[in-house]
């Protein structure tokens, strides 16, 4: 399958890039994936039937990530993602927050939801009420010593300014 390509706007497309990764390159981002989380886990199942890996790339060296999949009938489930300190604040998580939700949408997927961690990382929190995103979910995760907050978009809703195209 070849890679599809979606250069981020104000950067050339050789400098920092983002691509559709096939599930048997997933292990392509272990190392990225460690160096973000300390962990060795990526996500718990790879064997979903709709798995979008999507990667940041300056160069040939990854530098940020994020992966989804259908988890139940109409839900797309945005599992994990980061990018590393040095190429934060470049728009690379919100970039590939909009190629993901459009993916969902254009496989007809009715609803969004990711969770995150409030305390470990507080931008997700704020990007996520930023596209419209709701609370369904609170409580105490002491796995991660955090917050653990759900989050849920119905993808009719999703905000004409929230899509690359």
């Amino acid at each position: 399958m070849p890679h599809a390509e979606f250069p981020l706007q104000g950067h050339p497309a050789n400098e920092i890039r983002i691509e559709r990764l096939p599930r048997k390159e997933l292990g392509r981002l272990s190392e990225l994936n460690f160096e973000i989380f300390r962990e060795k886990r990526i996500i718990n199942h790879k064997t979903h039937p709709f798995l979008v890996i999507l990667a940041a790339f300056a160069g040939d060296i990854p530098v940020g990530f994020k992966i989804g999949y259908g988890r139940k009938e109409g839900e797309f489930y945005s599992a994990k993602g980061g990018v590393l300190p040095g190429f934060r604040r470049r728009k690379l998580a919100d970039t590939m927050m909009k190629q993901m939700l459009e993916i969902a949408r254009e496989a007809r997927y009715e609803v969004f939801t990711y969770d995150t961690f409030p305390n470990m990382n507080p931008g997700m929190l704020i990007m996520g009420f930023s596209y419209g995103f709701r609370v369904t979910y609170a409580g105490y995760n002491a796995r991660y010593n955090d917050y653990q907050i759900t989050l849920s978009l119905k993808l009719k809703d999703l905000p004409a300014s929230k899509l690359l195209k």
